[in-house]
């Protein structure tokens, strides 16, 4: 495989995604620009409103809380196990060199690989390995101290 065509290809990415940022701004603006539409969103803004305290309501009872609290602890079970799992099929297709696997009820599974490109370091400075934000403290903030 050539490199060249690889490193091509990753600026023809940048480039339509750089394309596709432009164009969504102009589209928010084309929507900005209607009157219309502008009194219809103040109308669903009110209903989100509404539709936002009677949820509150429900989520305030003691047997939602219960329910919500179980959901999230088994969110955090699922996310664990399946970064686990996803170690462990790295490891089985290393060794087995195929991207089949039996379940525990003996069906064929097959499961998929992914690689990505990350972000830029200079222009992403704020993100993590994977591309996501992360806390970021400003060096001139931290060294300030209270005033007298």
């Amino acid at each position: 495989m050539d490199i060249a065509i690889v490193r091509e290809r990753m600026g023809q990415v940048e480039t339509f995604k750089n394309q596709n940022k432009i164009a969504r701004e102009a589209l928010k603006n084309e929507l900005e620009n209607n009157p219309e539409y502008l009194a219809v969103c103040e109308e669903m803004k009110a209903l989100a409103d509404k539709k936002k305290r009677m949820k509150e309501a429900i989520w305030s009872q003691a047997e939602t809380q219960k329910i919500a609290a179980d959901i999230k602890e088994n969110n955090t079970e699922i996310g664990t196990l399946e970064e686990i799992l996803s170690a462990e099929l790295v490891e089985y297709y290393q060794d087995a060199k195929t991207d089949e696997i039996k379940d525990q009820d003996g069906e064929v599974r097959k499961f998929k690989l992914i690689a990505k490109i990350l972000p830029k370091k200079a222009k992403y400075d704020d993100r993590d390995i994977d591309g996501k934000y992360m806390a970021k403290v400003e060096p001139d903030l931290a060294s300030i101290s209270s005033p007298e």
